[in-house]
């Protein structure tokens, strides 16, 4: 990865880092929403356990007052001979009533019977009466015979009266007579069976997702409604298999001795053991427990729709935002990669076969080739002078990679009309330490150099192109003082031969006309105005670049008007030498400025090239000479 392209690793690393955040919103919009959905499940299993609780107590508190009522009257009604007309009428009244039973002590004189029993068989009402006790079914039999003789009333567990298989629950309630000394004695029972069949079916109804049910069961664990009919009665929660309820994890005894309600996790028997949410809560007097069961996956149905949904437009979005960054970044450092690319030319084919697209490598391969380079060429240049030619071809090279490093092109920008520019390069000697450069950053900013580096020769040029490489590679954002330091740290840090750098970098933006620029010990530029008064930018902010690693620069701001211009130029136009050893000089050349004012950036640099080449007439050139005018036009 680390030999990908700047623009790959920074469009990757930002992408992973929006996929993290997409990540993190979604996990958490996940949890959110999958609580606010258990709550939303759980608030709905209480509003319909409320009508589950409703139902059976409508049933049961009739059922308990009926059976009171009963056992009030019903010797009065014995003594008359109408106890069958008041146990039918309350038979008819409530029709869910599956049986009553009469047991009167035979220490109460009556004139008729002593037991009595009504109950449902289809479409009828039995009656049956006697002097001896008669019952419905054996198991009632052997519950009710174990009533004791109190005033103790109550209910007693569900069990199946196998006379019709009905599942019934009985409420006993103790038959009081008084005394002459108005003392109360309880002598028998009225017992009143409830048919939990209705119930049963009626819990069955409720709709619960699409699979789901709900049942009821008692505080020991037996089944006393299901939809699984052979369960009632015959299973209980205790004995379902591990893999269906931890009992280890759910205290059983807990919750039916405390009457808790609460959620939790099971794997029903009947859903294939598939994960479900149970939710349990206690019902009514007889510490029954009403269970809602549910699938997961119908639990949070709606929740992993959303999420998936979200998951795919993250993807698109994460693509989206992938090619937009790929494309700014590579736009941004396409001076860099323009830089690299004509390098790897430079370097020949063998080079360009190498495995890597990293630009910040591919310079620093480079500045190691030149280094090796230039070293071999040191040791040739020592040798005999038969290999004169082979010296004057490589500096020949030299000049043509650091020609074709130098943009020579003019017009800069041929489809803006806000910005014009024009330069002369022209070396001392076959290569130049000298340097300037130009390129937009955005559509906004432009960034300029100019620059001149210690000594002479290959050397100078050979610091120079890395410098200009350098330079280019920081310039990612629009802060002059920002792009210096980080070029001197970087400079500095492989600068083995004490070489330095003057630098003056600017930061144009072409909207506003507000230049930021950073003067590092480089020849102080001109603005030129179109009247011909000439501004010097006369601020200093630090030593040249490649000494001291750890120097901070700093930065000037200036505001450009509509037509002004800005001239650059290197120590070689000032120094520039006639045959009487004068000196070119700074007030020469601020005097020959106040008359180009109105002409444009190529006016300017070729008239003052003109001046400088009659100043000097037939003495040599001795330093290289640069001549940079940026003329601002919004």
């Amino acid at each position: 990865m680390f030999n990908k392209s700047i623009a790959y690793r920074l469009t990757l690393f930002i992408s992973l880092a929006v996929i993290i955040v997409f990540v993190a919103f979604i996990t958490a919009n996940y949890l959110f929403n999958r609580k606010l959905l258990r709550n939303n499940i759980e608030n709905h299993a209480i509003s319909m356990s409320m009508k589950v609780n409703s139902l059976v107590n409508q049933n049961t508190v009739t059922t308990n007052e009926v059976a009171k009522n009963l056992a009030k009257q019903i010797i009065y009604y014995s003594k008359n001979g109408d106890a069958e007309f008041l146990l039918s009428m309350a038979m008819k009244e409530y029709p869910f009533l599956n049986a009553i039973h009469v047991k009167i002590d035979s220490s109460i004189p009556l004139p008729y019977h002593h037991y009595y029993i009504f109950h449902n068989s289809e479409d009828d009402i039995i009656f049956k009466k006697n002097k001896t006790p008669i019952y419905y079914c054996q198991k009632g039999k052997e519950l009710f015979e174990n009533i004791p003789d109190t005033a103790v009333s109550g209910w007693t567990k569900p069990y199946r009266c196998h006379a019709k298989g009905n599942v019934v629950v009985s409420y006993f309630s103790p038959v009081e007579t008084i005394e002459k000394d108005s003392q109360k004695t309880y002598s028998g029972h009225v017992i009143c069976e409830l048919s939990l069949t209705e119930l049963n079916e009626a819990i069955n109804q409720i709709e619960i997702g699409e699979r789901g049910y709900a049942f009821l069961i008692t505080d020991e664990g037996d089944y006393i409604t299901h939809p699984n009919e052979e369960w009632i009665l015959n299973q209980n929660v205790y004995s379902l298999p591990s893999k269906s309820i931890d009992q280890n994890k759910i205290n059983l005894d807990a919750i039916f001795q405390n009457k808790l309600t609460g959620s939790t996790i099971v794997y029903p028997e009947i859903l294939n053991f598939e994960k479900s949410w149970a939710y349990y809560t206690p019902v009514n007097e007889n510490r029954w427990f009403l269970i809602f069961i549910l699938p997961y996956k119908e639990l949070f149905y709606e929740l992993y729709w959303v999420t998936i949904r979200m998951i795919l437009f993250a993807l698109v979005g994460i693509l989206f935002i992938y090619y937009i960054i790929y494309y700014i970044t590579k736009k941004l450092i396409e001076p860099l990669s323009d830089v690299t690319s004509r390098l790897t030319v430079f370097r020949g084919e063998n080079f360009s076969k190498k495995n890597t697209s990293n630009e910040v490598q591919i310079v620093s391969d480079t500045l190691e080739y030149l280094k090796e380079w230039f070293e071999q060429y040191r040791t040739v240049s020592e040798e005999e002078d038969m290999k004169s030619l082979r010296r004057k071809q490589d500096l020949q090279q030299a000049s043509e990679i650091q020609m074709g490093l130098i943009k020579t092109k003019f017009p800069a920008f041929p489809n803006r009309t806000d910005i014009d520019l024009y330069a002369i390069y022209k070396p001392a000697r076959v290569v130049s330490g000298d340097l300037f450069d130009y390129f937009l950053i955005d559509d906004e900013n432009l960034v300029f150099t100019i620059g001149d580096v210690s000594g002479k020769g290959i050397p100078a040029a050979i610091f120079m192109s890395v410098a200009q490489t350098i330079i280019r590679s920081k310039a990612d954002v629009n802060d002059a003082k920002t792009i210096v330091n980080k070029s001197n740290i970087e400079l500095s840090t492989s600068n083995h031969h004490q070489y330095f750098l003057t630098l003056f970098l600017g930061v144009l933006n072409l909207r506003t006309g507000i230049l930021n620029y950073c003067n590092a010990a480089h020849d102080f530029p001109y603005i030129l105005k179109s009247d011909g008064k000439i501004t010097e930018l006369h601020v200093a902010h630090g030593l040249p670049l490649g000494l001291y690693p750890d120097k901070e620069y700093t930065e000037s701001k200036i505001k450009l008007e509509k037509g002004d211009t800005i001239i650059l130029y290197t120590d070689g136009v000032t120094e520039l030498m006639n045959d009487q050893k004068n000196q070119f000089g700074s007030e020469r050349l601020k005097e020959k400025l106040q008359k180009l004012g109105n002409l444009s950036p190529s006016e300017i640099v070729i008239n003052l090239e003109k001046e400088l080449a009659d100043f000097k007439g037939d003495h040599p050139q001795a330093d290289d000479i640069c001549l940079f005018a940026i003329k601002f036009k919004p």
